[in-house]
């Protein structure tokens, strides 16, 4: 089976293809079915951890109304877009005819300028050195746009020009590759041999976007739900729409959110490779659901603690024939961003961001000024 990077969808013409890698699947060795209505957070049920401010019934009222169906099951292009509250938890992200999803994340009222979690992938067009990612390597800032709103359809509430793009130098370390999404780099397993991924970006926009005080936050990973409690998760993104087929693939609406909820299934970690599984299990005969199609590459993957918004992982990979649908072991790979906590506020609280980037030893290239 080959896996494959779910990003990098072109917007109106035909999809593009990315390159796949084979490769090993996921862990089905516990199984999330019936769930797991018990666990906790802190002492508090799930169940008992209220309402996010503006919603109602979370995460109840965002399992799509199809779950009786594994052909229309619980899956982003099968969610739901009706909540515009959502809005201030992501964002559409447009490189050139490329589009990709974000979540905000920081907003400084001094500088006026506000930090966005995307994947890196969306953002190399080509990465010729294998060793190190230089700044002529990432996409130039006037390609790059980030909207907020649900669609462009209903209309985007506001628009933004991007600052500057910071990823780490060893994104996709050990490998090379020619066009946009081809790093082969999904595991340990696979890839080039010792290898990296650190598949995550952090977007600077001037101006403030949305409401800041809804926007998850960073968090270390001591302050996450327990892997395998069936933790509640609201999936956010920007990419295909396969609620109404169509053949080809390059007649598929995009560019629209939707967002479902799911669980926190599982996590591994290995040497630049640091992944959260959030994959809704419909029954052991389906296996996991592949939530995401290409475009949601680095949308959110958001817990409700009861008291705000965390952001646990943004939207990496997932099984190259399984794109909305269900696959029986692998399951969709997100970047566990608590694993890369203190390089990213060291990032969002500097006051030169891209001078601290710019730092020997600090593991950072930014296309600032490009």
């Amino acid at each position: 089976m080959k896996k494959y990077l779910i990003g990098l969808v072109v917007f109106i013409a035909s999809l593009s293809t990315v390159s796949c890698n084979s490769g090993g699947g996921g862990n089905n060795s516990v199984t999330p079915y019936p769930y797991q209505t018990s666990g906790s957070y802190n002492g508090i049920s799930y169940s008992q951890l209220g309402n996010p401010p503006g919603f109602t019934d979370y995460p109840e009222a965002y399992f799509p109304t199809f779950t009786s169906s594994a052909a229309m099951s619980s899956k982003i292009a099968y969610g739901r877009n009706t909540q515009t509250n959502i809005t201030n938890l992501s964002a559409y992200v447009r490189m050139g005819k490329y589009i990709c999803s974000a979540t905000p994340i920081y907003y400084n009222p001094k500088e006026n300028v506000t930090f966005l979690v995307g994947a890196a992938h969306c953002f190399i067009p080509a990465k010729p050195l294998a060793d190190t990612l230089t700044a002529n390597d990432l996409v130039a800032n006037n390609l790059v746009s980030v909207y907020n709103g649900v669609s462009q359809d209903t209309g985007w509430y506001e628009s933004f020009p991007t600052t500057a793009v910071y990823l780490m130098k060893n994104y996709c370390y050990g490998a090379t590759f020619d066009k946009p999404g081809g790093c082969p780099n999904f595991t340990a397993g696979d890839g080039v041999a010792g290898g990296q991924g650190n598949d995550l970006a952090i977007i600077q926009i001037p101006g403030k976007y949305a409401n800041p005080e809804s926007y998850p936050t960073v968090v270390p990973e001591s302050e996450y739900p327990q892997e395998l409690s069936m933790a509640p998760i609201l999936s956010v993104g920007y990419g295909l729409n396969t609620q109404t087929p169509a053949s080809p693939d390059s007649d598929l609406p995009r560019g629209t959110m939707f967002y479902v909820a799911n669980y926190f299934y599982d996590k591994t970690d290995t040497n630049g490779y640091h992944y959260l599984y959030n994959s809704f299990f419909n029954s052991a005969s389906n296996g996991y659901a592949a939530l995401i199609c290409g475009g949601d590459s680095g949308g959110g993957d958001l817990f409700w603690t009861g008291q705000k918004w965390i952001l646990l992982s943004e939207h990496t990979y997932g099984p190259d024939d399984a794109c909305g649908t269900y696959y029986n072991y692998l399951p969709n790979a997100a970047t566990n961003v608590g694993s890369y906590y203190s390089w990213i506020e060291s990032i969002i609280t500097s006051a030169s961001p891209q001078d601290w980037c710019n730092a020997a030893g600090n593991n950072c290239v930014t296309n600032y000024g490009l």
